[in-house]
């Protein structure tokens, strides 16, 4: 592989996957996406994956205030714990958790 290509080739929208990190959140955003929760874009709300540097847990958040977004809180917390991930809500926001592989 040359030295221009991502160690971990690409992610959904041709995301690059440059580290470990990389995959392990597109990891998560795989397991999200297949239990039917629909991504943070320009156009919606729905979920984002960000951290998990240093081994730190990955935190899930929902980009809308909405009540739904409790729901999909709820959705992503399911499916996270059974894909095997440890999971547990982030105390400083009601609408994100913390996931460890």
């Amino acid at each position: 592989m040359s030295g221009d290509e991502p160690e971990f080739g690409h992610g959904e929208g041709n995301r690059p996957l440059w580290t470990v990190r990389d995959r392990d959140a597109e990891t998560i955003r795989t397991v999200l996406r297949k239990a039917g929760l629909r991504e943070f874009s320009e156009r919606h709300g729905g979920f984002l994956v960000e951290g998990g540097y240093d081994g730190g847990p990955f935190l899930v958040a929902f980009a809308d205030d909405s009540e739904p977004a409790v729901r999909e809180l709820a959705q992503c917390e399911a499916a996270l714990l059974r894909a095997g991930y440890r999971v547990a809500l982030e105390p400083s926001d009601a609408h994100a958790l913390r996931a460890w592989p």
